[in-house]
């Protein structure tokens, strides 16, 4: 396999009036599919809100842009969910199993990246949104 190092652009899964999902996709990436990685980008507006999914695989988001933010994850095996503030430069781990939503308190744009294993994924090197 030839090792392409360009810059690839995310692929856009879901655009509604809260905000956007992108997916970088192990189908068009195979160096993602190899590593059984994922990647994804969540573009929320303000007072935009991601309904709560469920997370196939572990990953990490990092808040890349926003000052006010709210994150709800009930983890695998839990029976009460946690709440937590959302900032810049925030990490946040979601746990395989986790049910999360996310919700823009903000008057700009939260930008989340997420990164993170998908061997168990129900896709190989994909994050199911």
């Amino acid at each position: 396999m030839e090792l392409n190092l360009a810059p690839k652009f995310a692929q856009k899964i879901f655009e509604g009036e809260g905000g956007t999902y992108y997916r970088w996709s192990s189908a068009e990436y195979e160096l993602l599919k190899e590593a059984k990685v994922g990647g994804g980008r969540l573009v929320l507006q303000p007072r935009g809100f991601a309904l709560p999914h469920y997370a196939d695989s572990n990953r990490i988001g990092y808040v890349l842009q926003g000052s006010c933010g709210v994150v709800g994850i009930v983890p695998p095996k839990a029976s009460q969910e946690v709440v937590l503030r959302l900032k810049k430069g925030d990490i946040i781990p979601v746990p395989s199993g986790a049910v999360s939503w996310w919700y823009n308190d903000g008057d700009s744009e939260l930008i989340i990246v997420f990164l993170g294993e998908t061997s168990k994924a129900y896709v190989p090197g994909e994050f199911t949104c």
